[in-house]
């Protein structure tokens, strides 16, 4: 499930890309009325969170022309434009592609966009996980290390890696992911189309290791970094109020930057929070039907698609943060 495949469209019995299985009467799947609710729902998601992190975007740039010329953007800032970009990749690919496809039910786009996008996905999944560890990192270091220029370039440096690994740790989509046909068993020309990852693994325990590999990068190390970072930034400014309430004035800069510094602490609280709460069901239906796939005919499709979509919420919620917190 983490990895875009859509586990209640797989077939059940392995053959060829190019060649055709018989259908199983009853067994492929239709727009239900939950469906019909999902992609309702899923495309005012994906209007509210293009409006949300698009204002975003433009209240940033406005923002930065209000200052003196040729003075950059401040590092913070400069991670939440990189955020709020991973957001909208994230918005612009996974929500519509989600919602075409519970219309369409099966897989029109041929075997190129078939791995194209299942490819995009994942990287635009990847994305807002991976700078939010950044965000995570920086803050930690700006709390923790006063070195302004040194966690610059590293802040930089952790950017380029980020998109990078992106890009890389979504690379297996384009050679897993490929175009299927089920013929009707009359010989005629129609049948079903699904774009899927079946028979792509030679043995159960490498699709279970690469699904177990996703998942532990898209959200169990982001949240464990995550945690720590924020658990060490607490435990920083705690010591440091016990010893002498002025040396708060970290990284001997202005005194308004205690202030600043506590705001972005309550921010990365915040990202944490939002990530943990609403991808949490969703991973959690993915591990459970891992072990037990057959939990799909016991859990009912409003509770499926209802999960699903509380993970969209992540990137709605993300710019209201920044907002509150940032500008």
């Amino acid at each position: 499930m983490a990895n875009g495949a859509s586990a209640e469209q797989s077939p059940h019995h392995c053959s060829s890309s190019n060649s055709s299985s018989p259908l199983l009467q009853g067994s492929l799947p239709t727009l239900t009325v939950s469906g019909k609710i999902r992609v309702t729902v899923t495309f005012f998601l994906f209007l509210l969170s293009t409006t949300f992190n698009a204002t975003f975007l433009l209240k940033l740039k406005q923002w930065t022309r209000k200052k003196e010329k040729g003075k950059k953007l401040s590092r913070m800032n400069v991670l939440l434009k990189h955020l709020t970009l991973a957001n909208l990749l994230e918005t612009l690919i996974v929500m519509p592609l989600d919602g075409m496809w519970n219309i369409t039910v099966q897989w029109y786009g041929g075997e190129l966009l078939c791995k194209v996008l299942s490819y995009l996905k994942l990287f635009s999944m990847y994305a807002p996980a991976f700078m939010m560890v950044v965000i995570s990192l920086d803050r930690s270091l700006a709390i923790t290390r006063p070195l302004p220029v040194s966690n610059s370039k590293l802040g930089r440096s952790l950017i380029g890696v980020a998109w990078l690994l992106s890009g890389l740790f979504a690379g297996p989509q384009l050679y897993i992911f490929r175009m299927i046909h089920l013929s009707d068993g009359s010989g005629q020309s129609g049948g079903f189309y699904q774009c899927v990852t079946h028979c792509s693994f030679p043995q159960w325990w490498h699709q279970a290791f690469y699904n177990f590999f996703t998942f532990s990068c898209l959200f169990i190390i982001p949240l464990l970094i995550m945690l720590i970072c924020n658990a060490k930034i607490i435990f920083t400014l705690t010591r440091v109020l016990h010893q002498d309430p002025h040396n708060l004035q970290l990284n001997q800069s202005k005194n308004n930057i205690p202030r600043a510094r506590l705001r972005t602490l309550k921010m990365t609280v915040a990202f944490a929070t939002s990530f943990t709460v609403c991808w949490t069901p969703y991973y959690v239906l993915g591990i459970w039907y891992w072990f037990d796939p057959e939990m799909l005919n016991r859990v009912s499709d409003p509770v499926n698609h209802f999960f699903f979509l509380f993970a969209f919420l992540n990137p709605c919620f993300d710019p209201l943060i920044y907002g509150y917190f940032s500008l």
